[in-house]
């Protein structure tokens, strides 16, 4: 099973520990806490900011109330947060822990506001109802507000994406001088969030319309969908969406990174023309399948044998069948990919959630112009590790 995807609360807890400024209690068991912090913690070494009510066999028979209660006490101490988030696993759920009234009552006593509950069981749905929970809880918090001029908003992005800090950076860069970027949704500081309704359009990551919905439906904010911004096809399509439904022109400096980044691959052509023809499989979610298909066939020349969303697609013995029939001779993926390709003996590039064999510290993102190159580095890497340049 594909925990990520098949948990609810998995999925409400990737929304709220992106917010900078948060902290998460988890009440349930420790298992819960565990596993979330796993997918964490690879690219947010340092930013530990979660803990449990650790529920035990006492709780169990006797209910979970009383360890809620002191829990929270305990996190106020220990955390200086902007806002609390709550969530209930299965165990509270089935006990029928009133975990609302014990946080409505400590908020009283300790006449504290930002604590919020997530009732997110896994036993009751898949990650994408934990995420819609929280999302709409965070846009529920929203109020109208003036709206800035040529400014978006963009959603989609997790604190726990591999390389997102690094992209985003590439990302900005892309943008700036002539776009403000509002709010980045949910991966920003609370303040900033609560500043969402600010922008005249918010750029949605495929797969989060649901989002722009949500907000077109309370603010009237418009949106538009893009893919993730890989290579010069990518970004150029990322931008002129962008630029369209601002009715503003594209900025110099864009031309300029993009001319240069055109210039990297016209130096690299006697490398990256080996990859004609070669067969590749690229798995991993909405968000970043199809701008990656579109990055290594338009400008690598590869050929994306199998393409697999695996938010959909989530049986693991399907996804390994169909690769292993395919002539795929290298696969794009998550951490959960990296068991087939040991298996076929065939190189692997981790670049979407999860990832958690593999930590990323350094400023070399993928998205945008700029990540271009990091990106061409590491699949010219591999594929001399594993010397596909000479057969291909």
């Amino acid at each position: 099973m594909n925990c990520d995807s098949e948990c609810r609360l998995f999925g409400a807890y990737r929304v709220v520990i992106s917010i900078k400024d948060s902290v998460i209690l988890i009440h349930s068991t420790v298992g819960c806490n565990w596993g979330t912090l796993a997918f964490h913690i690879s690219s947010k070494i340092s930013d530990i900011r979660q803990t449990s009510t650790v529920i035990y066999e006492e709780e169990i028979v006797n209910g979970g109330e009383k360890i809620l209660e002191e829990a929270l006490e305990n996190i106020v101490k220990l955390y200086e947060a902007q806002v609390i988030y709550v969530i209930t696993g299965c165990i509270p759920e089935i006990l029928n822990d009133d975990a609302l009234n014990v946080i409505n009552r400590f908020k009283k006593k300790n006449n504290l506001e930002n604590i919020f509950l997530l009732n997110e069981p896994g036993f009751n749905d898949a990650g994408i109802r934990g995420m819609k929970s929280a999302f709409k809880l965070l846009i529920d918090e929203m109020m109208p507000r003036e709206i800035i001029k040529n400014s978006i908003n963009l959603i989609g992005f997790f604190s726990d994406d591999y390389k997102v800090d690094s992209d985003l950076i590439n990302i900005e860069n892309m943008l700036e001088d002539f776009i403000y970027i509002n709010s980045v949704f949910p991966y920003d500081s609370y303040e900033n969030i609560m500043k969402v309704p600010s922008a005249v359009v918010n750029v949605v990551l495929d797969g989060f319309q649901f989002v722009g919905e949500m907000l077109k439906e309370k603010f009237g904010t418009p949106y538009i969908t893009v893919s993730y911004p890989y290579g010069i096809t990518g970004s150029r399509i990322f931008i002129n969406k962008i630029l369209a439904a601002l009715s503003i022109e594209v900025h110099e400096n864009f031309n300029e990174k993009e001319a240069l980044s055109l210039e990297l691959l016209n130096e690299l052509h006697s490398f990256i023309d080996t990859f004609m023809g070669m067969p590749v499989a690229v798995l991993g979610d909405k968000v970043r399948i199809y701008g990656l298909k579109k990055f290594l066939e338009a400008e690598l020349g590869m050929v994306v044998d199998v393409l697999i969303d695996t938010e959909q697609k989530k049986d693991r013995e399907k996804i390994r069948d169909e690769v292993v029939s395919s002539n795929s001779v290298m696969i794009f993926g998550s951490s959960f990919e990296r068991g087939l390709a040991n298996e076929l003996d065939i190189p692997f590039l981790q670049y979407t959630y999860p990832v958690f064999d593999k930590i990323s510290i350094s400023k070399s993102g993928y998205a945008g112009v700029e990540g271009m190159s990091f990106l061409v580095e590491d699949i010219l890497n591999l594929a001399y590790f594993y010397k596909l340049i000479a057969k291909y």
